[in-house]
């Protein structure tokens, strides 16, 4: 293989070395370039040479990018290659490379190993990583086989070079055709084909030797078919000059000296020594120099550490070793611009290299991988690139006659003092100028001019949005917006504005759009001075606030006035709540109260299809649906004791009854146009007991609870809950009448809630707003039902019921936000009337007696079946505004179930099931247990 070590093709031993290289630029040491300095970094001392640590310190280390190389192959087993193997092939075997397996051609010490380790070995904390170390490696080997063992080194003592160069041409276009198929962005070919390493070796010595295109192509025709294949696939083609101290490099690096199509493809790497001056067996740039870098590449001692095949690691010289360095080093800029042709890499990289001297030695001089990553340094002519979508930036000082063309979507940011002087062209996405820009910039319709440096000239057929959010962009001479561009103007948080400073004239046209926010009324924003004056008018303002209007201020300097036009908040409301709340809020629309500042920006701004999402947020409906779960769920208690106390008709004498009753309760009330489900569980415990009173058959009796009452709204940002202690006083009656009986429950009760609320919004900001306040309840209930025996042991009950409920709401103030509200105290009223039909019947179980029974009944509700809350805005005098809660259901089925099993003589256990059905839904599960004594 030539190139692989010089024309002695001695090994060097391998030793390890950190260089100091005078008159090579290196960033300053810092913290954190010398994290990346590590062992295994200095143990590949070409990697300071450089400047591989300011790249990673950076962000890059090649991930994401896969390198393709045709050379001896690649020992896939060797662990600085664990992972990295994305693929490639043997034409040696005629087996693919994959992760883990593969074999290196080139025994002992495997050239292609080297070539490879140099490129992409893996930063494990053993021996010395690869400049890409993160990268992918697609691995060809070429057919070794042929009869002439020696058909890639054009040995000068070989008999017949023509023969040799026809196997090199055969073999070689194999492996670029092969990779070529696969539109790598770059391809490694550390391979020559000339080789007159003394006096008596016949030429072509170096590329121009060959003395026309003619000549090439009688000597590589196939080669030269496969790098326009190269070309066509989108590579980046990488070549080492070559190993035999020629003025110019071999004629694989130097091709597009004979076909100038290839040159924006290719790369030609000469080689330095550990001194830092040209390796004394490297081939000079020489007619490549307009492609042409060197990099580090070894000399005598101790050479450039890398794979060994056969294990561990080893020391070569040559050219073949300065190539994989600029490979490598392309593969980081790769990743740092996804978007980068070949045209891309090789520019930056050679524009980006250290200075070294005489071009036709050094080419563009020793690559510098950490500027590189931060794009290119010079434009040699137009820099046409589309972004693709992508966000980077350009922070070098970029230099040259050439201009920049950005195309595409995504962002392009200039942060150097960039002294090119071709025009800068914007057809597409974002340019943003952070530094200074002597070129004149030209925005086509797709493309936006913004960031906050200096240009020199604008003609802005797109859009010009100043800043990097809100910002001022300086423009040095004259500044021309035409008809059917937009000036984007972006007001910030704190009232700061976009700004364009012009030191020239000022023409404008097109559309004014105002963007970000908020704007406040009242306020001039003066967003444009031209120290040569403002001719034109702007044709028209877009803006999307429901509730501001903007008007310009012409004259030396341009000003935007922002007004509260007539529109009412309420005209945007979708429901009757968010009309409630929409109009309380206007009345302090003119005057926003300080307290509430940020939430008048936010909804004054608000386009018209947000009005109605903020006003649902702010109305505050869970107090409202508080009221209509608490007010709903009046009737357990009177069903509960009314289940209990049926038990009373079943004593004898004057025994008393004791019962303990645990209930789990859900009820869902539907939610209408204008309001929320309401999702209410609850749980809790009964205690009671009744006794025989006098000798008329009356029982007297009373009960005790305890309920947690959870509310949630059905968007699940608001809730309440209710800790509520009820006392109950209840009598019973039965008189017989006929064959049956009349039965009789009356009661009354009170129940203290201790109630907290709270809502999360995210109208002007997240806020989470709380409220602890108290509510009570009194009741009063009462049940007649006749009892008609059908059997021994069943009877039947048609009953009706009545219970009046109300509900005393305490006064609350909310905290926790400018969207706090309050509510003063108030009442509600519900009743229901029930008529319903209930069965009995007792079965015989081994040694007890099973009691089970069943109802069925309408109710119909009577009084507040809306409830409602009236609330106001906490920081906002005069602002009160009544909504409605989930409505409550004026007609329902209901439904009970129960079991009772005889425990004992006096003891009973058992479960009911209650349950109605409606517009609204509630079902009721209990456990109880009774004691007789």
């Amino acid at each position: 293989m030539s190139n692989k070590r010089r024309s002695t093709h001695v090994l060097v031993q391998m030793a390890l070395l950190s260089l100091v290289l005078p008159g090579i630029a290196h960033a300053e040491p810092d913290s954190s370039l010398e994290q990346w300095r590590t062992k295994e970094y200095k143990r590949q001392p070409g990697l300071d040479m450089i400047n591989a640590a300011q790249a990673y310190s950076l962000g890059f280390t090649g991930k994401g990018v896969t390198v393709g190389y045709l050379d001896s192959g690649i020992a896939g087993n060797h662990p600085e290659f664990a992972g990295a193997i994305a693929g490639g092939f043997d034409f040696n075997t005629n087996t693919p490379y994959a992760n883990g397996q593969g074999i290196d051609s080139d025994p002992p010490s495997g050239h292609g190993s080297h070539v490879a380790g140099i490129m992409g070995a893996r930063r494990d904390g053993v021996g010395m990583h690869g400049v890409a170390f993160n990268s992918q490696l697609f691995a060809v080997a070429y057919d070794g086989t042929d009869e002439d063992d020696d058909i890639l080194g054009n040995d000068p003592y070989e008999p017949d070079p023509r023969e040799a160069a026809a196997a090199f041409d055969r073999v070689a276009s194999q492996g670029w055709n092969y990779l070529a198929q696969f539109k790598l962005p770059i391809i490694n070919s550390s391979l020559g084909v000339n080789g007159c390493n003394n006096a008596s070796s016949p030429p072509p010595c170096n590329v121009v030797d060959y003395g026309s295109p003619e000549g090439v192509l009688d000597w590589q025709p196939l080669a030269i078919e496969a790098f326009h294949n190269s070309v066509d696939a989108g590579s980046l083609m990488v070549f080492a000059t070559g190993n035999e101290s020629q003025d110019h490099p071999d004629l694989l690096a130097g091709s597009p000296y004979w076909f100038p199509e290839l040159k924006d493809n290719w790369l030609a790497v000469t080689a330095l020594g550990e001194d830092g001056s040209l390796a004394s067996y490297a081939n000079k740039c020489g007619v490549a120099a307009e492609w042409c870098l060197a990099a580090p590449g070894g000399d005598d001692d101790p050479g450039i550490n890398s794979v060994n095949s056969s294990g561990g690691y080893i020391a070569f010289s040559g050219t073949s070793m300065a190539s994989p360095h600029v490979a490598g080093g392309a593969a980081l800029v790769k990743e740092a611009f996804p978007y980068f042709t070949a045209y891309h890499l090789q520019q930056t990289l050679l524009t980006t290299a250290t200075d070294l001297g005489d071009p036709s030695i050094y080419g563009w001089g020793l690559m510098n991988v950490g500027k590189a990553v931060q794009g290119p340094a010079q434009f040699t002519r137009l820099f046409d690139v589309d972004t693709l979508g992508y966000h980077s930036t350009f922070a070098n000082d970029i230099s040259g006659i050439g201009g920049l063309h950005k195309r595409g979507s995504g962002s392009l940011e200039l942060t150097g003092n960039n002294s090119y002087t071709g025009d800068t062209t914007v057809s597409g996405g974002r340019l943003a100028v952070n530094g200074t820009l002597a070129s004149a910039v030209t925005v086509e319709r797709e493309g936006t001019l913004g960031g906050s440096g200096t240009v020199s000239q604008v003609d802005n057929y797109g859009t010009l949005a100043t800043g990097n959010s809100v910002g001022t962009l300086t423009v040095s001479g004259d500044y021309t917006a035409h008809a059917g561009s937009v000036h984007e103007l972006e007001v910030g948080p704190a009232g700061a504005t976009d700004r364009l400073v012009v030191g020239g004239a000022a023409h404008i046209d097109g559309t004014l759009k105002l963007a970000g926010g908020p704007f406040r009324q009242n306020v001039a924003y003066s967003f444009l001075d031209a120290a040569n004056g403002v001719t034109g008018q702007y044709s028209h303002i877009t803006y999307d606030m429901a509730f501001l209007s903007p008007t310009l201020l012409y004259g030396p300097s341009l000003s935007l006035m922002i007004k509260r036009n007539d529109t009412p908040f309420a005209t945007f409301a979708s429901t009757g709540n968010q009309k409630a709340v929409a109009n309380a809020l206007d009345t302090g629309s003119d005057q926003p109260p300080a307290a509430m500042a940020e939430l008048y920006d936010t909804v004054l701004n608000a386009q018209s299809s947000q009005v109605a999402g903020y006003m649902e947020q702010l109305q505050g409906q869970i107090h409202a649906g508080t009221t209509s779960a608490l007010l709903s769920n009046g009737d357990l208690l009177p069903r509960t004791l009314g289940k209990q106390a049926s038990g009373a008709r079943n004593t004898t004498g004057k025994e008393t009854v004791l019962w303990a009753e645990v209930i789990h309760q859900q009820r869902d009330l539907d939610g209408d146009d204008n309001s929320q489900d309401v999702r209410h569980k609850v749980g809790g415990l009964f205690l009671g007991g009744d006794t025989a009173i006098g000798e008329q058959g009356w029982r007297m009796g009373a009960s005790l609870g305890y309920l947690e009452n959870r509310i949630k709204l059905d968007d699940r940002r608001q809730s309440s809950r209710s800790n509520s202690y009820s006392a109950a006083l209840y009598g019973t009656q039965a008189w017989e009448l006929g064959s049956g009986s009349l039965n009789l429950l009356a009661g009354g009760a009170y129940t203290r809630h201790s109630l907290d609320s709270e809502r999360s919004i995210s109208v002007h900001q997240n806020e989470t707003l709380k409220a602890d306040y108290k509510a009570h309840s009194i009741q009063a209930f009462a049940q007649l039902g006749y009892r008609m025996p059908v059997s021994p042991r069943s009877s039947v009950e048609p009953y009706a019921s009545v219970n009046w409920h109300q509900l005393r709401h305490g006064s609350f103030s909310e905290s926790g936000g400018q969207a706090a509200l309050r509510g003063d105290s108030q009442r509600q009223n519900l009743s229901t009337v029930t008529l319903g039909l209930r069965s009995t019947t007792e079965l015989d179980l081994s040694k007890t007696t099973l009691s089970l029974s069943a109802g069925l009944g309408w109710r119909h509700a009577l009084g507040d079946t809306t409830p409602e809350r009236e609330l106001a805005f906490a920081a906002l005098p005069g602002s009160n505004f009544r909504i409605s809660g989930a409505p409550i259901a004026k007609n329902a089925a209901v439904a009970e179930l129960g079991a009772e099993l005889k425990a004992g003589k006096n003891t009973a256990f058992g479960l009911n099931y209650q349950g109605q059905f409606g517009r609204n839904q509630d079902h009721a599960g209990s456990l109880f247990m009774k004691v007789r004594f």
